[in-house]
């Protein structure tokens, strides 16, 4: 299921020096904290952020057309108005405000986007959103209601079902639950198969905070990076296989909790939370 399907059914860089691995064999990873933590939260959406943005800040300001058959794209889980997210966002606003806001002017062609790719349209349409990333930009760095909306949102899509899935099997590591939080992210929580549940069936029966198999998840899922079940995912997500690796050095660390001081890689650029 593509992210469009899958939604509609809706559901600073550092120069840090390398971080000491601690002593826990890698066979038995430790019990640790997972991202019911706010400050793991953080940390595991700051290395997400450094996927999908190169920066560890969430960009809840930016807006702009990349050209990628998704229309706008904009906010800090690149929220699109080909599929259907920056709809639900702008609503969300609207409710949070609790009446008209500087983006209601858009609630209308974005319905009519949303409506015409639910009944295979063109995603790319951006009809009616003349100066939209404009009204965003400045809306963001003005009302913080639309930063709140935006956090809602990307909980209720995203952050909770993965949340739900990483329960489900176990996996109760700030290091397990941001691979399978990045995983929803970019492959979608829906049925598809190239979604977070197949990757799971596909690795195995799940072995709680075993490290080898958040391993073997992680190769999985490289391998659907790598031949996706859509064609018209190939390229973007080749690539994204320097997520994989990225999550594979956090093994190679044993960084399980996602403690600060904390370093990664990430596509040869070096990132660090304090």
């Amino acid at each position: 299921m593509n992210r469009r399907a899958f939604l509609a059914l809706s559901a600073g860089v550092a120069g840090w020096t390398a971080l000491s691995a601690c002593s826990t064999p890698i066979s038995a990873a430790p019990r640790a904290p997972g991202l019911a933590d706010p400050a793991r939260k953080h940390v595991a959406e700051a290395i997400i952020s450094t996927f999908e943005n190169s920066t560890t800040e969430l960009p809840y300001a930016e807006a702009q057309r990349l050209g990628d058959g998704r229309g706008i794209t904009a906010g800090r889980a690149g929220f699109t108005s080909g599929t259907h997210d920056l709809l639900l966002v702008v609503r969300r606003y609207e409710q949070t405000a609790g009446g008209s806001t500087p983006l209601t002017r858009y609630v209308r062609p974005l319905t009519r986007i949303d409506a015409a790719v639910a009944d295979g349209g063109d995603g790319d349409s951006t009809r009616g959103l003349d100066g939209f990333e404009d009204a965003w930009r400045r809306t963001s760095q003005t009302d913080p209601r639309l930063d709140q909306a935006q956090d809602a949102v990307y909980d209720d899509l995203y952050f909770r079902p993965a949340m739900d899935r990483a329960r489900a099997i176990g996996v109760t590591t700030g290091l397990g639950q941001l691979a399978l939080l990045d995983t929803g992210i970019q492959h979608g929580i829906g049925p598809g198969p190239d979604d977070l549940p197949a990757l799971i069936t596909e690795t195995g029966p799940p072995a709680g905070d075993d490290p080898a198999w958040l391993r073997r998840f992680l190769e999985v899922r490289r391998r659907h990076l790598e031949n996706p079940a859509y064609e018209e995912t190939t390229e973007v997500w080749r690539e994204s296989l320097p997520r994989v690796d990225t999550l594979e050095s956090l093994i190679d660390q044993q960084r399980f909790d996602l403690a600060t001081p904390l370093s990664w890689t990430f596509a040869g650029t070096r990132f660090g939370v304090a």
